[in-house]
């Protein structure tokens, strides 16, 4: 075959592949385009934005545009690829399209019963006559049925190239193979500008191909492959060029999002749906009354990792202003992360769509492994998700790929905790033996509730068929209770997605017992708030009341190195802790001295005793409320403000993330939170209205989940009443206006 002989990738296929693309991109565009975010509607958002942010929705438009073009643009030259090899070269347009649907709809089938949430607002709002079909997936297949098909399919495509490379050994069949490499690497590491770069150079100078020597081809095979391995050697080069750090323990901050201390060896149906935590604990101090200061992850992340109250470092909701945001990090609100970089250690930061929070504030992280959060990731991911043929490849759920838009990272019903725990094993792989501290956040059991296939199975009622049966779909306008059958599926769905973090953190063990790291590390194992679960007049959700024990009263289990011989008696505490005693204590651990007076203690003391040796009380304040609609009990206790919707901001110079800028607006909503002050046995929950000033106190142990309000009867009301505006005075640098706590701006703070 000489020099001048025709394209192996005929331009056709490049037109066949656009118009295809072209086709479904219009038509899930039109028919699966939602207005929608879980339920809640966006039109006012889109209205008051789309003006500003049009150059941002083309740019989005695009990306997606590109990412489903190159998809095709791969699909349809590997399937006419094989037709050339079987000698039909001629093969019509529509045979190859059949071809490309027939694998999009398996590779969708495999999704669909992988992460079935995903799709959950089209199957039970845009179109929930279709939800019957999900419901055959799910109930009678598994993704290993999907895979094996389109295993076969690619085996095939496999036979025949190999066939050709065994009966030929021609430069066509090396061109080929050189083609699949590159194609490959495309899809595994996301670069799809550089994969419609290359079919763009394919199709202008593919003819040629019989020019290049087929060494040529060899070598160019050989550095293809050695380029994926560049990651992993990459790492382990690291690895072994950093000095190995003696006497300096790996410390691991492990939390997930929403895990309530009452689910820590839960059994249902005779086990325990955390037997790893469960193992964990045998090694370690377990704190059983540990609450968290401010039931929202943003908020609560910061008091935890600077360890002082939101009410000092301003950041008390989940859209800080900027000047708010700053603070974090400052001199006089360094983090852990930057107190252990004193010392020679190296942060990382790994997690899940709730970890959007780490890249937003400087923490102190020398890598942030985890999605950002911001009005232009959301209309991406809104962009994606309508694009159904399109999502198996954008979450990796079938055959690798998932890096194509980093954006779907953030995707609050992607509940797979796998894809982070490869990122915590390659930071194992880099680290070694030297002084590194990860802060590892799992998202899964945060609402919607997602845990991926087979684990939303679990203790969910396999004969329950509504919109509950794979997620929660969240609603704060809706305070309406789901009837018992609903109320039970959607607890089930929790209690599933907490046995899936349990598989996931029983992963995390392993691998640092097999690095031969477990035994010498910090292990803290944590949640930055709990969740409600319609008990009592509670509700569903965190951050908008403190009734009860649901939503601060969270897991506290630490694992000290053996060799610095923490031992028992005792490795059950009692005594009420908070999420700001964890600063200290790392701080006491290292010896790093801190000029500062810190609100939290040191744990280290009472390691070996069950309580302390004082009456010790800690606070906690709600979050800001989302909504301004709805008939909620904490809806009537409030003084009211707009919604989120009418609240923020897309602000362009700090990326288009979403704030609350206004100064009037950020004020109401601190002087209009609930805060509490709790001991072992009480709780005074202070409740600002319109009318005046509410208190309710409840004891904690008769009456759990807040029904009897004993104020301002019982004899400890007014004493822990004093004590909790002490507090707020002391580290608010707060004011009294009768019976008002009134908060110190930050306007204020910053002229002093």
């Amino acid at each position: 075959m000489g020099p001048n002989q025709a394209p192996l990738f005929p331009i056709r296929i490049l037109k066949i592949a656009f118009w295809f693309t072209v086709f479904f991109y219009l038509f899930f565009l039109i028919f699966n385009t939602s207005f929608t975010i879980m339920g809640v509607d966006v039109g006012d958002f889109l209205k008051q934005y789309l003006g500003a942010f049009f150059g941002v929705y083309l740019s989005t438009t695009f990306k997606v545009f590109s990412v489903s073009f190159f998809l095709h643009l791969t699909l349809f030259s590997l399937v006419y690829l094989t037709y050339h090899f079987l000698k039909h070269s001629d093969v019509s347009w529509y045979i190859l399209s059949t071809w490309v649907v027939m694998i999009e709809c398996f590779a969708l089938f495999h999704s669909m019963v992988s992460f079935p949430q995903i799709y959950g607002e089209f199957f039970f709002f845009r179109y929930p006559s279709f939800a019957p079909f999900l419901y055959f997936l799910t109930d009678h297949t598994s993704p290993t049925y999907f895979s094996f098909v389109l295993g076969i399919l690619i085996l095939g495509f496999l036979l025949v190239l190999l066939k050709q490379i065994y009966l030929h050994k021609n430069k066509e069949s090396f061109f080929a193979i050189l083609h699949v490499l590159v194609l490959g690497l495309v899809h595994t590491s996301g670069y799809y500008m550089v994969g419609i770069l290359y079919f763009v150079i394919l199709f202008w100078q593919g003819k040629h191909y019989q020019r290049i020597h087929i060494k040529t081809y060899g070598f160019f095979s050989l550095f293809f492959l050695f380029l994926y391995l560049i990651p992993s050697i990459w790492i382990r080069i690291e690895g072994v060029t950093r000095p190995e750090a003696k006497g300096k323990p790996p410390v691991f901050i492990i939390a997930a999002d929403s895990l309530r201390h009452d689910k820590i060896g839960l059994k249902l149906e005779e086990k325990s749906i955390t037997p790893n935590i469960d193992l964990f604990a045998n090694d370690s101090f377990v704190f059983h009354d540990h609450h968290t200061t401010i039931p929202r992850t943003f908020p609560s992340w910061a008091d935890l990792l600077t360890g002082q109250y939101a009410m000092s470092h301003k950041v008390r909701d989940m859209f800080p202003s900027p000047e708010e945001k700053q603070r974090i990090g400052s001199s006089a609100f360094s983090t852990i992360q930057q107190k252990l970089k004193e010392i020679g250690y190296r942060s990382y930061a790994i997690g899940s769509f709730a970890a959007d929070i780490f890249p937003r504030a400087n923490f102190g992280f020398d890598e942030v492994l985890a999605p950002n959060f911001n009005a232009r990731i959301m209309t991406v991911q809104r962009t994606a998700e309508s694009q159904l043929f399109l999502m198996p490849f954008l979450t990796g759920s079938w055959f690798s790929g998932g890096m194509y838009l980093e954006e779907m990272d953030g995707l609050s019903t992607w509940g797979d905790g796998s894809r982070i725990f490869d990122r915590f094993q390659s930071v194992l792989k880099r680290e070694g033996n030297q002084a590194f501290s990860v802060t590892y956040f799992s998202s899964v059991i945060h609402f919607p509730y997602t845990p991926a296939y087979p684990y939303y199975k679990t203790f969910t009622d396999p004969n329950y068929y509504g919109k509950y049966k794979y997620l929660k779909f969240v609603d704060p306008t809706n305070s309406s209770t789901p009837n018992e059958e609903e109320t039970k599926q959607i607890r089930g769905l929790f209690d599933s997605a907490v046995f899936a973090f349990d598989s996931e953190f029983g992963d995390i063990i392993s691998e640092l017992k097999e690095k031969g790291i477990y035994d010498e590390s910090i292990i803290i194992l944590t949640a930055d708030h709990g969740e409600a679960l319609y008990e009592d007049v509670h509700g569903q959700g965190h951050g908008e009341h403190l009734r009860g024990e649901a939503v601060t009263h969270v897991p506290l289990i630490i694992k000290f190195p053996k060799s610095t011989n923490h031992k028992k008696p005792d490795h059950q505490f009692f005594g009420i802790t908070s999420s700001v005693d964890i600063y200290p204590t790392l701080m006491d651990y290292f010896e790093i001295s801190t000029k500062q007076e810190f609100p939290g203690r040191s744990l280290l003391p009472v390691l070996g005793k069950s309580n302390w040796a004082e009456d010790r009380m800690v606070y906690a304040e709600t979050g800001i409320w989302f909504s301004d609609a709805g008939d909620h009990f904490f809806q009537k206790q409030r003084i009211p403000y707009p919604n989120i919707l009418s609240l923020h901001q897309v602000v362009p110079e700090e990326d288009y993330q979403i704030m609350i800028t206004d100064p009037m607006y950020r004020e109401t909503i601190a002087f209009s939170k609930h805060r509490s002050l709790q001991n072992s046995d009480y709780k005074l929950i202070y409740i600002p209205t319109r009318q005046g000033v509410l208190f309710e106190f409840y004891d904690r142990k008769k009456d759990p989940f807040n029904t009897k309000n004993l104020y301002p009867n019982h004899p400890m009301a007014i004493k822990m009443k004093d004590m909790l505006y002490q507090m707020v005075v002391k580290w608010e640098d707060a004011s009294l206006a009768g019976e008002y706590l009134i908060p110190s701006s930050l306007s204020d703070i910053n002229e002093n």
